[in-house]
């Protein structure tokens, strides 16, 4: 039996949703994702959903003040940059570059002309005499490089100066206190598909890249920051196997391992002072927050407790960063946890007790009662120990009961304590959730984090369906009712599961995964090149040289095998991936396959816009889909 529902979006097709649960959900878009302090310490710039649509917003370090500077809806402002003397914010949107006065007394001014083949312009820095910001863009060849613009444009557009201009990936780019150099992460030491980073600087104005981390191994050297005084760079480094915070001394070329921990840590920032850096740590995948002498001579010391996630809504994104006050006194911080969406606040470094400054939370959401996760461990179908977050409903703790497989977004992303609203409705319609961290996921050290390279659609699907095995083993999950999903990367899980086990899963949904990878590394990154290299099949080479093994790992190819009724959903501004999408649905209706396919308006890859019409349209359908095949 075939169903299919090409091209529809919500405004052609709308659903009559009465579950006033769905429409409360759907208002937590409004979660404080970018922010930036001014230089003085006594302002935010802040990106926030909490009018419809990702807006730039300012208000006083104590969230007084509240005031809208853009209204963006239905697109995005990202990376808002404050100037050095506090009048102007820059940020992104509709990929270039704009400013605006900070007092909101002026429409913004676009100083960018035209936009990158390959992605958004993002991390935009301003010179400490407030005369150019530097930003990364793609490049004309396909690549992401260094740019800068002048910010004295009066009106009208420039096209950006380059400052590089080769076929490597540099980004992160952050301008010294003095003026005189930028810093960067890139891949030009010749490792391809984020294997290996590794920190660099380049003069102002352009010049000879030096390589500051330096090494004949597979590393990942990750966000650098300057110190203070300009001489040094403070940075994360996974040579240890877990990423540690790290310096080095950019004249002598001299570096330490300030914490050689057995967990990750990220976004590392040095107190104005000199004397501090402030990092976050994934101890059991909460974030916490801590702080370490610049020098090396004190131990870690953790100022956050409890459950959640401060700091941080993913680890490989910038969104949700650290900063420290003028003084070097206090911290500003996102957090979230499992029961609260993420926002803004204020803490003082000596005795960590956070002050909230913005409140994003729908009120109806305040009394809801959230399921709790739980972590557990399992092996998998090769022995490998897997850890998995298990959520219950709470009307059956112990029983078998449906169960969803959860799986997350991004190639080397993880599951984290945090807000997940998806997941607690789910969880309010009866629903056990399993959200494994299997192979490749980050958390657990760079071994753990590779296990899957060249294996994708391999050893991380079995982990998933291990999971699954470990519920119904235990007696906690019904075998007739086992469903899945996820999105981008989880969609690809999603995909992939059913055909390598075609007998396991009742239902299955996925958002914007890709159904060929062949299709997906030439051109989902919007200009030709590949973009994910030998991940897929490591030492066996790209589609060209191992065809069959791209093709064994793709859905579109392996659609005789598959039993599973699927809801397709994806967004029209998805680029190149819209094709697949297409391609996908002609394919499985021409072999009979059970398939409905929604495309939704002004969404793109990521549906980072959170539209509340997208979030009540697609969990509405995705019960739907659940309930028809499972009965819940």
């Amino acid at each position: 039996m075939a169903h299919f529902n090409r091209g529809a979006t919500y405004k052609e097709t709308p659903l009559i949703i009465e579950d006033p649960l769905i429409n409360l959900l759907a208002q937590t878009n409004a979660k404080v994702e970018q922010f930036d302090l001014s230089t003085d310490g006594k302002r935010l710039a802040y990106v926030s959903a909490q009018s419809g649509g990702y807006d730039l917003w300012v208000c006083d370090i104590d969230g007084r003040n509240n005031q809208r500077l853009v209204d963006m809806y239905p697109e995005e402002a990202i990376n808002p940059s404050w100037s050095p003397d506090g009048k102007w914010i820059a940020y992104t949107a509709r990929n270039e570059a704009f400013k605006v006065r900070s007092n909101g007394s002026e429409p913004p001014i676009n100083l960018s002309y035209g936009s990158g083949p390959a992605r958004n312009q993002e991390f935009i820095r301003w010179t400490p005499d407030g005369k150019r910001i530097y930003f990364v863009r793609g490049g004309p060849n396909g690549y992401s490089q260094i740019c800068w613009l002048p910010t004295d444009i009066p009106t009208g557009k420039v096209y950006p100066h380059y400052l590089t201009n080769d076929s490597f990936n540099s980004t992160d780019v952050h301008v010294s206190p003095n003026g005189k150099w930028i810093c960067f992460m890139s891949d030009r030491s010749g490792h391809a598909d984020f294997k290996r980073m590794d920190v660099w600087i380049l003069p102002i104005e352009g010049g000879l890249p030096r390589n500051m981390t330096p090494n004949t191994f597979e590393f990942y050297n990750y966000r650098p920051r300057w110190s203070p005084d300009s001489r040094m760079l403070v940075y994360t480094t996974d040579e240890t196997n877990f990423r540690n915070v790290a310096t080095v001394d950019i004249e002598t070329g001299d570096s330490t391992n300030l914490t050689n921990s057995n967990f990750d840590e990220y976004n590392p920032r040095w107190s104005p002072d000199g004397k501090w850096i402030a990092y976050v740590a994934n101890i059991e995948w909460n974030f916490h927050i801590f702080k370490i002498k610049a020098d090396g001579s004190s131990k870690p010391m953790q100022l956050t407790t409890g459950e959640g996630v401060y700091s941080g809504i993913d680890a490989y994104q910038v969104r949700g960063s650290l900063r420290w006050t003028a003084d070097s006194k206090d911290l500003v911080f996102t957090y979230m946890s499992y029961r609260k969406t993420s926002d803004l606040y204020v803490m003082p470094a000596s005795n960590g007790i956070p002050k909230q400054i913005t409140n994003h939370m729908p009120a109806g959401l305040e009394a809801f009662p959230f399921v709790k996760p739980e972590l557990i461990t399992y092996q998998s179908r090769d022995g490998l120990e897997i850890p998995a977050f298990v959520y219950k409903p709470n009307n059956s703790r112990d029983v078998k009961t449906p169960l969803v497989i959860y799986a997350r977004a991004n190639t080397k992303g993880l599951h984290v304590r945090g807000f997940y609203p998806y997941i607690q409705y789910y969880l309010s319609r009866g629903y056990s959730v399993i959200a494994p961290q299997v192979r490749g996921s980050a958390g657990k050290g760079k071994i753990y984090e590779f296990l899957n390279y060249g294996d994708w659609g391999g050893g991380d699907i079995d982990d998933f369906a291990y999971g699954a095995y470990h519920l119904i083993e235990q007696g906690l999950a019904n075998p007739d009712k086992i469903v899945m999903l996820g999105g981008s990367t989880g969609g690809y899980f999603t995909m992939t599961m059913v055909f390598r086990y075609p007998d396991l899963l009742a239902a299955a949904v996925t958002f914007y995964g890709p159904p060929d990878l062949i299709h997906s590394d030439r051109y989902a990154g919007g200009s030709g090149k590949p973009v994910l290299g030998d991940v897929v099949a490591g030492n066996r080479g790209g589609p060209d040289s191992a065809p069959d093994h791209w093709k064994s790992r793709s859905t579109i190819y392996n659609l005789d095998k598959i039993k599973t009724p699927m809801l397709v959903l994806w967004g029209d501004r998805d680029t190149v991936r819209i094709s697949m999408a297409d391609d996908y649905l002609r394919a499985s209706k021409e072999n009979g396959l059970y398939t409905e396919y929604i495309q939704y308006n002004c969404e793109p890859h990521g549906w980072y816009h959170w539209r509340p019409e997208t979030v009540i349209d697609s969990l509405g359908r995705i019960a739907g889909h659940f309930k028809k095949f499972t009965g819940i």
